[in-house]
């Protein structure tokens, strides 16, 4: 069977005669009807891209979607059949960061700044502040008590 010379699937001929089934298919448990299940929701994905490029800066829709290979226009549609728009998701993805990098009590405002894409520690601040009601010191020490 293995490394053998040839590979081979043998059929019988009556087997060919039978009719299937037309309706939907299941997949992992799930009906599909011809359409392709992504591998992905659209929203996943486009956090993802997020993630990556936040610290080469605040990345906008038209490079999210050149990432993933799309029309600015298709992003946006496929976002919005989501129920989702770009800049929640870019906001939610730097406050997530935010708050985890903030935990972390070695990672400095000016080192966090950068990797959430803000061009300096008085933006990231502004921006923390809106999140959480809390600047980031603040926040800080609100951890250490």
């Amino acid at each position: 069977m293995f490394a053998a010379q040839e590979n081979l699937l043998e059929f019988g001929g009556d087997q060919f005669d039978s009719h299937l089934d037309d309706g939907p298919v299941q997949v992992n448990g799930q009906e599909s009807r011809g359409d392709p299940l992504p591998s992905l929701i659209w929203e996943q994905r486009v956090r993802s891209a997020i993630e990556t490029l936040l610290p080469d800066g605040e990345p906008t829709v038209r490079t999210i979607a050149e990432a993933l290979h799309l029309s600015t226009r298709s992003l946006q549609r496929h976002l919005a059949d989501e129920g989702c728009c770009y800049d929640l998701l870019l906001n939610q993805c730097r406050q997530n960061l935010a708050l985890l990098h903030m935990n972390d009590p070695q990672s400095s405002l000016s080192e966090i700044a950068y990797l959430l894409g803000f061009t300096d520690t008085t933006s990231l601040s502004r921006a923390f502040k809106r999140w959480t009601g809390l600047t980031p010191g603040q926040y800080r020490n609100g951890l250490v008590r």
